[in-house]
């Protein structure tokens, strides 16, 4: 059985229960957010922004969408573009 563990900077653990009751925890690595990529860990130059929610008065409402940008889509010059489709994807950037 698969339970939600933790979210770490867009790290997720998962607590899987096996047939004779211990605990394994499974580590899922983050995910480029626009190229849908692996970041390894020689991905020196990959980024991670959270963009907050905030109100018609401006003001932060206490939710905000995390994005991770490969440093790939970083070196070609993409990385705006990208971070721009993935924020009006989420509606957090309006037209």
């Amino acid at each position: 059985m698969l339970k939600f563990q933790k979210l770490i900077f867009n790290c997720l653990f998962l607590k899987m229960e096996m047939e004779d009751n211990k605990d394994v925890f499974v580590y899922i690595p983050r995910k480029c957010s626009f190229t849908n990529r692996i970041l390894t860990s020689k991905d020196h130059s990959s980024v991670q922004i959270s963009i907050g929610s905030v109100g018609n008065e401006g003001v932060y409402k206490g939710k905000f969408e995390i994005f991770s940008l490969c440093g790939n889509l970083r070196k070609q010059g993409r990385a705006d573009e990208a971070l721009n489709l993935l924020v009006e994807k989420t509606d957090l950037l309006k037209k």
